[in-house]
């Protein structure tokens, strides 16, 4: 099924909490939250194992998988509901979570959370099981759509491994958030921004982080010692090839502001995708955040760096399969 859209009304407990709360301000404990989830495509089954009302059925054994050609960028939940409703955070059971069926499919790495005002919310996921937490702008509305941007496994050749979902709970809020609705008028990618997962089991040293915050600092700011934060064997080439977009700027006019620019790295996630003992591969996700002349903008990033350590530390020896910058 490609590009039809697929209904269903579901009445699902949500995580306790938010039920009590509801029930004791609302009253409404003998009436059911009602929400309506739509997709962009399902896989075709016998059965239809892979329907989208295995989202909210509070089982994360069952799963939606999106249809389609491709290897589900682009594909879309859509949650809409019965009264303007306040959701503070997404719950999402990323992939297919039924015993052993969680690498047979593939799964969310970054998307968007899209109001009907436009406004919209970043997000991105770490490639296992369990429930990930996405925060949402809080305001009242009556729809929100999942948007997918990015999947694991990248670089299959195969558009036959279909993406799934397992699970999606809604946590609410009864309450405006600080500052009241009017504080949230207008995209604002600097608020509406949501922080990158943490994972302990992939856990990067402090000096490594450390570097790679410094390559975006650098990079923004056409530092002129960019190219020693590479190994030798590729710091000339890196060299030669950032003065070349040194001088471009120059010659737009642009060089003198980027140099005062203000970077802010706080935003950034990372997480260890390979460790190999003086080798490793490093996910850079999130967003950092530039402040140049009158323009204040978060600039989103989803990276692997390949690494070595050598006698001064760690350096870069390549971005993401990218030859040189």
């Amino acid at each position: 099924m490609r590009n039809t859209p697929s209904a269903v009304t579901a009445c699902f407990a949500m995580a306790l909490p938010v039920l009590a709360l509801l029930a004791s301000l609302w009253h409404a404990s003998a009436h059911a939250f009602e929400v309506t989830v739509r997709v962009s495509s399902v896989k075709v089954d016998f059965g239809l194992p892979h329907a989208p009302e295995n989202l909210l059925d509070n089982d994360p054994s069952t799963a939606w998988v999106g249809g389609g050609v491709g290897p589900g960028v682009g594909q879309w939940i859509e949650l809409s509901f019965g009264v303007p409703t306040r959701v503070a955070r997404l719950g999402i059971f990323n992939g297919h979570q039924g015993e052993g069926r969680f690498h047979q499919f593939r799964r969310i790495r970054s998307g968007r959370v899209v109001y009907p005002d436009g406004t919209e919310t970043r997000f991105w996921l770490r490639d296992e099981p369990g429930e990930q937490m996405v925060r949402c702008s809080g305001r009242p509305y009556k729809s929100l759509r999942i948007v997918v941007d990015d999947v694991f496994p990248k670089g299959e050749l195969t558009a036959k491994v279909k993406l799934a979902v397992s699970e999606i709970k809604l946590y609410l809020s009864l309450t405006a958030p600080p500052g009241g609705d009017s504080a949230l008028d207008g995209p604002d990618p600097a608020r509406l921004m949501a922080p990158p997962p943490t994972d302990p089991s992939a856990a990067v040293p402090e000096p490594l982080m450390a570097l790679l915050r410094e390559f975006y600092v650098r990079q923004t700011t056409l530092s002129p010692d960019f190219a020693e934060l590479f190994a030798a064997d590729v710091r000339d080439r890196n060299d030669f090839q950032f003065e070349i977009f040194r001088e471009m700027q120059r010659q737009r006019g642009t060089f003198k502001a980027l140099r005062s620019a203000e970077v802010d790295t706080s935003g950034l996630g990372f997480e260890m995708v390979r460790n190999e003992g003086k080798f490793a591969e490093v996910r850079v996700f999130g967003a950092y955040r530039v402040k140049v002349a009158h323009l204040d903008r978060n600039l989103e990033e989803d990276s692997v760096f390949v690494v070595v350590e050598d006698p001064d530390g760690w350096r870069i020896v390549e971005l993401d399969g990218q030859e040189g910058f």
